[in-house]
């Protein structure tokens, strides 16, 4: 495990056992909820969504991302956020075409926005208990979304979730949402839990045109 600073945005990155600089890996980028806003990455580390990531991190020989939110909200960090993936995915032991992105709560909104504004880069988005802009979601049609939602959450309502992927699947792309009945606001540790999510997550690559999607992708919002 490394700690780092880049643009201000503090952030741990975790390697699976055996890592080699001359092969390849995937990376899944994970953004925090904000209970975990904090000016140290103490509370990272001891990060229960985290220790499920990396619990399967040897198994499935990925490298994990997890920055900071230290204050405001990710939509306030995402420049730097968005300007530091760039420069890890061009590290010469990222698989550039497997970036997976997943969150809980502020992190999932933090996914989508993500999401949306980089779906060249995503091979896969993972959003949980949170929402986007639905007018942005035609931006999504090409990234593979699997949301989730607890139906009985008072932190945020499950019709965001509900909102975002209708509206991708409107305009045409594949957004899966699984709504939990009878879990509120921590629907995190149901789904970090269970490996068929890791399957999921893992099982895409992104080969899309990015010089479409860079034009695409050009409006900032947030």
């Amino acid at each position: 495990m490394e700690e780092k600073i880049f643009e201000g945005l503090k952030y741990l990155i975790y390697y699976p056992e055996g890592f080699q600089k001359n092969k390849k890996y995937p990376l899944i980028l994970f953004l925090h909820g904000a209970g975990n806003r904090s000016e140290t990455t103490e509370i990272l580390r001891n990060n229960v969504n985290i220790a499920n990531l990396r619990k399967r991190q040897n198994e499935r020989g990925y490298i994990l991302l997890a920055p900071l939110c230290q204050n405001g909200d990710w939509f306030a960090w995402m420049t730097p956020l968005l300007h530091l993936v760039g420069e890890i995915r061009e590290l010469p032991y990222i698989d550039e075409t497997r970036l997976h992105v997943t969150g809980n709560s502020m992190g999932g909104y933090g996914t989508w926005e993500f999401s949306t504004l980089r779906p060249d880069w995503v091979a896969s988005a993972m959003p949980l208990c949170g929402g986007g802009i639905a007018a942005f979601a035609k931006k999504l049609i090409d990234v593979p979304i699997r949301a989730f939602h607890g139906l009985q959450d008072k932190t945020v309502d499950p019709i965001e979730s509900l909102q975002m992927a209708k509206a991708v699947n409107m305009f045409g792309g594949h957004a899966e949402l699984i709504l939990f009945p009878e879990l509120a606001h921590n629907c995190w540790d149901t789904v970090y839990s269970d490996e068929k999510n890791y399957d999921w997550l893992l099982a895409f690559t992104n080969k899309r045109d990015k010089t479409l999607v860079e034009e695409l992708s050009g409006d900032y919002y947030g």
